[in-house]
């Protein structure tokens, strides 16, 4: 009884150590490559294709398309602009209400200046608000002015809850007073716009804006015709390179007569507003609508810079709309802010509210420069060596799955080679080997 408890407990112990002996034979595995030649028409033609391929990805679009060879570094850039141009407004002149707004043709007889028609005239001073902006510039093409006080007088009818039958609808307003003009009275009075309603009390500037009952009775005429001068200071700090969108060939004589268009003077800093609503909105009753109403324009500035051998440093210019088309949404459509000038008559102080419409133009500046350097030609030619092991990859796809003899060559690529160590047969260890090809 005592030897099958020794059998057992050597038994228990003869397997733990195979058991251990078998994992470390597993993590302790060697694989080692074994070179072959594979004379096959197949897998040769798909292997050099897969090489040429690769060479030209490697040469011909990372180092010559992509400047592979170049050390890289973004623009710095600083915009200031100037526009140029007069505009009119109608005077005691109000539209009519019911045109057609498809028919482009309203729209261009409607901007058109007429000669019995009398008109004020604004300059600069007048229509670019602020006067100065960062990388930015705001034309108003459309104004509603309300001459105002402090005073008492109705609330506007359409405001939320303004609308009451007894001065109790006035007498807790709740927070939704906020939305609305002035601070309540309390009372309830008739409106002053229509007379079937009654509406709250308010004090205020008044009279209200009343700006949904005459929205284009002073649109500006001749705003297409505006020009904007755009000067772009940009550096590459890492090269100690400066550069401007005014090229040294340019005299003030020729800024003062040229405009820019992309084919027939693509380097002249000074761009026609009608021309950049053009590429901007191609749609011409959205582009009049943006002059009612308001947009947002962006110009873009792209400097692409080359300061090898050839240095070539040429700003190109690009627009387009980024507010929503007006016939995508009708909400919160366009672009607009208030407002106000004060003064002072007869000891009273009055202001002069202007809601403002226009077109509101953002500059952005972007770039790249690059120079020759021999960190970003190794790094590129290292990356290009280890791409070049994708064709052994396809070669071996090709020769494994799509050859007659692809299952020979599956038990020749990774064969496994068992022997047993002479110096320790009396161990009995056994070793595998893995070889492939």
């Amino acid at each position: 009884m005592v030897n099958n408890r020794l059998n057992t407990t050597t038994s228990r112990y003869t397997s733990i150590s195979n058991q251990l002996g078998s994992f470390c034979l597993n993590v302790f595995t060697y694989s080692t490559v074994r070179s072959a030649t594979i004379k096959s028409l197949k897998v040769g033609i798909v292997y050099r294709i897969a090489q040429i391929l690769l060479l030209f990805y490697i040469v011909g679009w990372e180092l010559i398309h992509n400047k592979g060879y170049q050390k890289n570094e973004r623009v710095s850039s600083v915009v200031t602009t100037k526009v140029k141009g007069q505009g009119f407004v109608p005077i005691n002149r109000s539209i009519n209400r019911k045109g057609n707004f498809a028919d482009p043709d309203y729209f261009t007889d409607f901007f058109t200046l007429k000669k019995d028609i009398n008109y004020k005239l604004l300059d600069t001073a007048d229509y670019v608000i602020p006067p100065s902006e960062y990388n930015s510039i705001f034309i108003m093409t459309n104004f509603i002015k309300t001459e105002q006080k402090q005073s008492i007088c109705d609330e506007e009818y359409w405001k939320y809850k303004a609308i009451c039958n007894t001065d109790e609808d006035c007498s807790q307003p709740g927070n939704f007073v906020n939305t609305w003009n002035g601070i309540p009275t309390g009372k309830c009075i008739q409106s002053s716009i229509r007379s079937d309603l009654k509406v709250c009390e308010i004090k205020a500037w008044c009279p209200g804006e009343h700006d949904n009952e005459r929205y284009e009775d002073n649109v500006v005429r001749n705003v297409l015709n505006y020009t904007i001068f755009i000067k772009n200071d940009i550096e590459f700090k890492m090269f100690h390179k400066k550069q401007r969108n005014i090229l040294r060939n340019i005299t003030n004589t020729y800024i003062s007569r040229c405009t820019y268009h992309d084919l027939k003077d693509p380097y002249c800093p000074v761009f026609q507003v009608g021309y950049i609503l053009d590429k901007a909105e191609p749609n011409q009753t959205e582009k009049y609508l943006m002059l009612i109403k308001g947009g947002v324009v962006i110009i873009e500035i792209i400097w692409n810079c080359d300061f090898d051998l050839y240095s070539r440093c040429l700003p190109k210019y690009f627009f387009k709309r980024f507010d929503l088309p007006f016939g995508e949404t009708s909400t919160a459509s366009g672009f607009n802010f208030r407002f106000a000038n004060r003064f002072r008559k007869s000891n009273v102080e009055y202001r002069e509210l202007y809601k403002a419409f226009g077109l509101r133009f953002i500059i952005n500046v972007s770039g790249i420069g690059g120079k020759f350097n021999l960190v970003p030609l190794m790094m590129t030619i290292g990356a290009g060596l280890g791409l070049m092991s994708i064709s052994v990859l396809i070669a071996d796809c090709v020769m494994l799955h799509c050859t007659k003899e692809r299952k020979y060559f599956q038990k020749v690529k990774e064969l496994d080679l068992n022997f047993v160590d002479t110096n320790h047969n009396n161990n009995n260890n056994n070793h595998s080997i893995t070889a492939r090809i």
